[in-house]
């Protein structure tokens, strides 16, 4: 008996969704739920008898939808969590920095790490893996030229990441490389931005991006506001 850690990846978006828990008293948390996989959730918890406790978000996403009011049909009792910043419109708990949970013997601990949205939190669960939405990537770092984002909050939330104990394993909220895990003594080592220790340097180079706006992202935004309504 001990932890619950599944990572699943979403093929269209390559959204990583991650369920984790404590196996003794089957109480799980779904981070970052995907609308159209939420059928796969479903029959993971049904098949090993899991209880629902949590469904959190670690930002309002702009390239999918969120399956947490599907989800909520199921399991009517499980608490919504988001960072204090989100403007959901439906029926959520809002956390602080360094707020935590109990999810069986196991600790969840939350961290305001603005910068690709003004909402987005990391989540460090059992004090060694933290899910980092999409603040830090793997080798790189989550864009911020839309809702409200910053170059100056995600310079100063990747410093934060980085003070963690340097074997934190890193579990992002996306990977387009089929990769699946790092930690912070490796993203020190590789991670582009990371690197970019001058701020003048690190706003220029996310500057220079110039990327085109999600594809969904008028769908997926205020669909998101409401929990994943169609």
């Amino acid at each position: 008996m001990g932890i619950i850690f599944r990572q699943l990846k979403d093929p269209t978006t390559s959204t990583y969704t991650y369920i984790l828990g404590d196996s003794l008293t089957k109480e799980v948390a779904i981070i970052d739920s995907v609308r159209e996989n939420v059928n796969e959730y479903k029959e993971l918890l049904f098949k090993n008898d899991w209880n629902l406790k949590y469904l959190i978000e670690t930002h309002t996403h702009a390239d999918h939808i969120t399956a947490i009011m599907q989800l909520k049909k199921h399991f009517p009792f499980s608490e919504v969590i988001v960072g204090k910043l989100s403007d959901a419109t439906y029926e959520v708990t809002r956390v602080n920095d360094k707020d935590s949970r109990k999810i069986g013997g196991y600790t969840i601990q939350f961290f305001e790490t603005p910068g690709h949205t003004k909402d987005s939190v990391s989540i460090l669960f059992d004090n060694n893996r933290l899910m980092t939405g999409d603040c830090l990537f793997i080798g790189s770092c989550g864009r911020t030229d839309f809702q409200q984002g910053s170059i100056k909050e995600m310079y100063s939330s990747l410093q934060k990441i980085i003070s963690l104990h340097e074997d934190t394993l890193i579990y992002p909220g996306h990977d387009y490389n089929n990769r699946f895990v790092s930690n912070i003594k490796e993203e020190k080592l590789l991670n582009k931005m990371i690197k970019l220790t001058n701020y003048d340097d690190f706003e220029k180079e996310l500057n220079s991006w110039n990327l085109p706006p999600p594809k969904k992202i008028s769908e997926s935004v205020p669909a998101n506001i409401l929990g994943g309504l169609e």
